[in-house]
């Protein structure tokens, strides 16, 4: 009930408003029930016209008597000449906007007319008493119902209408509008609720996909560690049942050797021969002994870089940690120290002052360790990301000397805060003037004492946003337009952004299909995929990249 009667005195309002506003000074309240031609359309008669050879009669254009009518402030939408098979009649429809304003400006019309001598009742005096100007007024009842071309022309697609008949329509389609509001509105609030809805329970499920996650990875590290030792278990137990086959047919060997040394005498040459086969053996056990060696190490250098890394992942766990302890802990020593200092002030006792002074201490021993906590971590992390910074350059050297490869990729070289010189020649129609325009701005991108950019936290995220009020910005916009300006500020926030000085183009790998940084993980798939290619095309002919396979 409350809302229906909120629609019905918005309506009344806005009606109220409308109507005070366009038809005061027009309309008493006779004039409300008079019935006017609507859409508002005003009657120009006494055309100038002339007959032309074929004997067809023609006159002013619409355009002509429209552009005649604007000048003297009457705003019509258009000017129509009436015609009938004869030619141009003299008359002409003048059309007006269809609402207030549009009523306004053909009582205006109509009144220039009348004052002039030359409206309704002056042409309808006849034809002595008429000059050459023209005679005009706004269409009504009695205009709209004439039979002849005129009466005719008049009625097309229009209707008879009092003041108040088109005030309470207008009520009525604000009222449906009004209410469509109201549901839009109340549409919106619920899907507002379902989409809150939707995302706790999101949220509650990544929580708990999270926490999946890492059960499975600890469930995957101790199978992987229980399949290594096995593994290692097999491959030591092959080696001794090698060792040991071999030390038995060693000793077989030295049982007949020694056999043979009884019988030297009778048979040298096969004492020679089994000689010979023992150092065989002793060769062979001693490459199986060199290349079990071998095995160790080898397992040994993949189990020592496995404990590395994952002692590594526990340590920055585990400091970061600690870290988080050292700060609860200084923060419950601060509110003791807070309560102790405040029972002082109460009654003042020793025991409590020591105690103050004990907890003091304890807390910046605390806070010094933390301090060292958070250095040792920043310098972690500074390490790691200068790591992969190299990294990220010996990429782009790899790009540069293998352009022509790369050029079809998606992942592909871009100089950060490097102006396109497209926007430039549209703004100057000069190619070369655009490219001495571009050079300017390029320079001005590379000023470090121009900073046309300020911190916005109106949504309370703080975020970089363009100065309205920067006035090399303001005047190039106004002299070469949106797209230069657009460009020139994507070039200075990009440099920004990339480069912490602003003094310098940098480069770097960029993901053109979709407009950003490339990560580690795509450039390593398009230097696998480069690769494969080359591979297959080194098999069909030798060597067609030169040195460029051997790079990559």
């Amino acid at each position: 009930m409350k809302k229906k009667q909120q629609k019905q005195e918005f309506v009344a309002e806005t009606s109220e408003m409308n109507y005070n506003n366009n038809n005061n000074n027009e309309c008493s309240g006779q004039d409300q029930q008079k019935r006017y031609v609507w859409p508002w359309v005003g009657l120009v008669a006494n055309v100038p016209t002339e007959v032309e050879p074929s004997g067809r009669r023609v006159g002013k254009s619409g355009s002509t008597l429209r552009d005649e009518f604007t000048l003297k402030g009457f705003n019509p939408t258009r000017v129509k000449p009436i015609w009938n098979t004869k030619g141009h009649t003299g008359f002409a429809l003048v059309e007006f906007a269809k609402d207030f304003k549009g009523f306004e400006s053909a009582m205006q019309f109509e009144k220039s007319f009348d004052l002039d001598r030359h409206g309704k009742r002056d042409w309808k005096k006849g034809h002595r008493l008429r000059d050459d100007k023209l005679y005009g007024w706004l269409a009504r009842e009695d205009d709209y119902n004439r039979s002849d071309t005129v009466g005719k022309n008049v009625k097309k697609k229009r209707d008879l209408k009092s003041i108040s008949q088109i005030v309470e329509e207008d009520q009525r389609k604000l009222y449906h509008l009004f209410e469509n509001m109201c549901q839009t509105i109340e549409k919106n609030k619920q899907r507002k609720q379902q989409l809150e809805q939707k995302v706790d329970e999101t949220l509650e499920s990544l929580e708990f996909h999270n926490l999946m996650l890492n059960n499975s990875y600890q469930e995957e590290i101790q199978k992987m560690e229980k399949n290594m030792q096995e593994f290692y278990q097999q491959v030591l137990g092959g080696h001794e049942k090698s060792f040991a086959e071999l030390e038995a047919k060693r000793e077989k060997l030295d049982e007949r050797a020694r056999l043979i040394e009884q019988r030297a005498i009778k048979n040298e040459e096969e004492m020679e021969k089994t000689r010979l086969e023992r150092e065989m053996i002793q060769k062979a056990m001693c490459e199986q002994n060199e290349a079990n060696e071998e095995a160790m190490k080898l397992a040994e250098k993949h189990q020592k870089e496995k404990e590395k890394l994952h002692k590594r992942i526990m340590e920055m766990e585990a400091k970061l940690n600690e870290t988080q302890e050292l700060e609860l802990e200084i923060e419950k020593l601060k509110g003791t120290t807070n309560v102790m200092k405040h029972m002082v002030g109460c009654d003042g006792d020793k025991d409590i002052v020591e105690k103050i002074a004990k907890t003091q201490i304890e807390l910046d021993a605390r806070e010094t360790a933390l301090h060292e906590k958070m250095m040792t971590l920043a310098r972690k992390e500074r390490a790691t990301n200068d790591e992969y910074q190299d990294a990220r350059k010996e990429m782009i050297k790899v790009w540069k000397a293998n352009e022509e490869l790369m050029k079809q990729e998606k992942i592909r070289v871009k100089i950060m805060g490097e102006l396109n010189p497209a926007p430039f020649l549209p703004a100057v129609m000069n190619k070369h003037k655009a490219m001495m325009l571009c050079s300017v701005w390029a320079a001005e991108i590379g000023d470090v004492q121009w900073t046309p950019f300020r911190v916005d936290e109106s949504d309370g995220t703080p975020k970089r946003v363009v100065d309205e009020n920067d006035e090399k910005l303001r005047m190039l916009k106004n002299q070469y337009g949106e797209e230069v300006y657009s460009e020139v500020v994507r070039a200075k926030l990009e440099m920004e952004e990339h480069n912490a000085s602003g003094s310098y183009e940098t480069e770097e790998l960029w993901n053109y299909e979709e407009n950003r940084k490339a990560t580690m993980e795509e450039i390593t798939d398009v230097m696998l995929k480069i690769r494969s290619k080359l591979a297959a095309m080194k098999n069909k002919r030798q060597r067609p990249w030169g040195d460029n396979y051997e790079e990559l």
